[in-house]
């Protein structure tokens, strides 16, 4: 019996793996399979895994977006993109997550062999890695340099393939002249995890990126255990 847990374990990460680059080995099984999205988990009891690949509910995950979807038989519809493959569980029309995930432009997927864990890392369209450096105690930056916001951001943390924070970079002049800076994009329009602690740390030279004084507003969506432990 051990022996099929790990080779249903294995064909899943493999299955997973095969775009994302991550590895997969044995570990040991927890009791149910978990679907997240940005950390925000896919709520459903026809999550499940078949054929090395993980399913979940097309409807609770499009419903993390703020989107409806349409089934007809083996495809549905989410987002304006054609979903293939969808197979029906207890009633409940499921796909492959790497196909949810395509659909509202994903930028990661990456399977947790240990917790039987799917994370599908999915920030707003057009957000990219800046660079593979992670800092330690914050991990990698994402941003989206076309959008005309930086360096004010967001910028979003990323460790693993899973988000870990939300960043503002707010020059000190415009807290001293009382600039406003209002509806900030942030995590509009994917799912958002909820916000566990906050860093408002003065840079007083700045740093490569913004090279002036200003405070790094840093908006942890993990615990501060966790964020030291990133190195």
């Amino acid at each position: 019996m051990k022996k099929k847990v790990i080779a249903w374990m294995l064909g899943i990460g493999l299955a997973l793996g095969s775009a994302s680059g991550a590895s997969a080995h044995a570990g040991h099984a927890a009791k149910e399979l978990t679907v997240l999205v940005n950390g925000v988990e896919v709520v459903s009891t026809a999550n499940h895994a078949a054929g090395g690949k993980v399913y979940a509910s097309i409807s609770a995950f499009a419903e993390l977006f703020g989107l409806e979807a349409t089934v007809n038989g083996k495809t549905a519809v989410l987002n304006g993109v054609t979903v293939e493959g969808v197979k029906m569980r207890g009633g409940v029309a499921t796909a492959w997550i790497r196909e949810l995930a395509k659909a509202v432009g994903a930028q990661q997927v990456s399977w947790d062999p240990e917790h039987l864990e799917a994370y599908i890392l999915a920030l707003p369209a057009g957000t990219i890695q800046l660079d593979p450096v992670v800092v330690p105690a914050m991990g990698e930056h994402w941003a989206n340099p076309a959008a005309g916001d930086m360096p004010n951001g967001p910028i979003y943390g990323v460790y693993k393939g899973k988000l870990v924070f939300l960043e503002y970079m707010i020059a000190q002049t415009d807290f001293v002249d009382g600039k406003n800076h209002v509806n900030l994009p942030g995590m509009k329009g994917v799912p958002s995890p909820a916000v566990v602690q906050t860093d408002i740390e003065f840079q007083p030279a700045g740093h490569p990126g913004f090279e002036i004084p200003h405070y790094d507003i840093h908006m942890y969506f993990i615990s501060e255990e966790e964020q030291q432990a990133i190195q």
